[in-house]
């Protein structure tokens, strides 16, 4: 989902001076452009593809210059503990007004980390937790992760989730290695 708001504005002014009259264009800078992107973490059984976890959309553009105020709707409920050595994907990088739950966030646990939203080329990195278990009888509801950054660098930059949510030995292999599941692209034109 993609929203943009914003507009050019550009004013003419007239001058005059002595008997001779002259036109000067004058522009003004464009206002600020804010783009408002969700996306929806989908657990495998949601999509009928067991243990295959997804964000849905997976690509997005948004243009050069924009602030972005993303948010991330989770109803995945397990964990992808991260190891050691990745650790620095705890840690949230190249946002502002980081909030899980509503709650401000600048870092997650290790252990408590279920899904990471993070653009190496941009310097970006979103790590959150797990959604929230649903009573018996009643509707999953997701966990809400909202952000802000600003898209300064034109070109289309793969995305990933970098915890290890997926298969193989390391989790690593499956969804992870797959477009469109827990990576995508996000293009700044």
């Amino acid at each position: 989902m993609l929203v943009a708001a914003g507009a050019l504005a550009a004013g003419g002014a007239l001058t005059a001076c002595s008997s001779n009259s002259s036109a000067s264009n004058t522009t003004t800078a464009p206002p600020p452009v804010t783009v408002h992107l969700a996306t929806v973490v989908m657990d495998g059984g949601m999509v009928n593809h067991s243990g295959w976890p997804m964000y849905q959309p997976s690509d997005m553009t948004v243009p050069k210059g924009a602030t972005v105020d993303m948010t991330i709707y989770s109803y995945d409920t397990g964990t992808a503990p991260l190891p050691a050595n990745m650790a620095i994907y705890t840690k949230a990088a190249g946002v502002t007004d980081l909030t899980e739950g509503g709650q401000p966030v600048t870092t997650v646990a290790a252990s408590d980390v279920a899904h990471t939203f993070t653009v190496p080329q941009l310097g970006i990195n979103v790590p959150f937790g797990v959604a929230p278990t649903a009573a018996a009888n009643s509707e999953q509801k997701p966990l809400v992760v909202t952000f802000t950054f600003t898209a300064s660098k034109s070109g289309t930059f793969t995305w990933k989730c970098m915890a290890p949510c997926g298969s193989g030995s390391d989790g690593m292999g499956g969804p992870m290695a797959t477009m469109g599941y827990m990576e995508g692209t996000l293009t700044v034109a």
